[in-house]
């Protein structure tokens, strides 16, 4: 019988002995991902220095030599995969994690994912915080249907080119857009995203997500414009939609 392979929750905000409320940071995961992060014999995760700044508050230092940890990112091989699964089909339990939030999503873990279902071995995802669900929870956007678009072109011609496609693509069809950045380039993305989408769209944004400095709101464009507000450079969530409403189908 193969092993298992669980998908594990990590905390979306940066953990670190001296923060103070590191706590609260370590509530965000259930104690079943918790106790897997402290026993799987074989981890997989997307960077080694964030790995192992978590695993280190889990595990003693005997229980982290005996670990085997492996990585999976943008510059993994197909090879690393195979590697991968061959130990779930020698039976050992595997786990993955992502550098933030729950696994797989807008990150290399679902390409070992597809490898498991192919080789029938049985995957086990664990609950935990994600930003996007948080952050579209907490915007009052209309989340009857909902599309991620993972990070948007980086060069800003092509950048304000697919907002205005997006936002096209929206006055049609009204599913809400969900769509993420790295924190340096936040204020520039927002500032696109004011001057690109119709000012009545109501535009959401989500900043450190279940960390004690944690800001969610959504206004419209021309509500944004008229409030000196600027992102800072943290993990964000950017979101743009119509408001929900509790009329049949959603028609105003």
């Amino acid at each position: 019988m193969s092993g298992v392979l669980y998908l594990l929750p990590a905390p979306l905000q940066a953990y670190d002995k001296e923060n103070a409320a590191d706590a609260l940071l370590w509530q965000q995961i259930p104690a079943k991902a918790l106790q897997l992060f402290r026993t799987l014999p074989v981890l997989i995760a997307e960077s080694e220095k964030t790995a192992l700044r978590l695993l280190s508050r889990l595990r003693s230092s005997e229980e982290m030599a005996s670990l085997e940890l492996k990585l999976l990112n943008e510059h993994s091989q197909p090879n690393d995969i195979n590697v991968v699964c061959s130990h779930l089909m020698a039976g050992i339990d595997c786990g993955f994690f992502s550098d933030a939030g729950e696994p797989c999503i807008a990150d290399p873990g679902a390409a070992l994912v597809a490898a498991a279902h192919e080789r029938n071995i049985k995957v086990v995802p664990i609950a935990g915080p994600s930003s996007i669900l948080l952050g579209l929870m907490a915007s009052g956007l209309d989340a009857q249907r909902f599309c991620f678009l993972g990070y948007l072109p980086q060069e800003k011609r092509s950048r304000v080119q697919a907002i205005r496609q997006i936002a096209g693509q929206f006055s049609k069809d009204k599913i809400t857009r969900i769509f993420i950045e790295t924190p340096y380039r936040n204020e520039a993305l927002w500032q696109d995203c004011l001057k690109t989408l119709p000012k009545e769209l109501y535009l959401g944004i989500g900043q450190n997500i279940c960390g004690v400095d944690e800001y969610i709101d959504c206004k419209t464009v021309r509500e944004w414009e008229a409030l000196p507000f600027v992102p800072v450079k943290s993990p964000a969530i950017f979101m743009f939609g119509d408001k929900a409403s509790i009329c049949p189908n959603n028609t105003k």
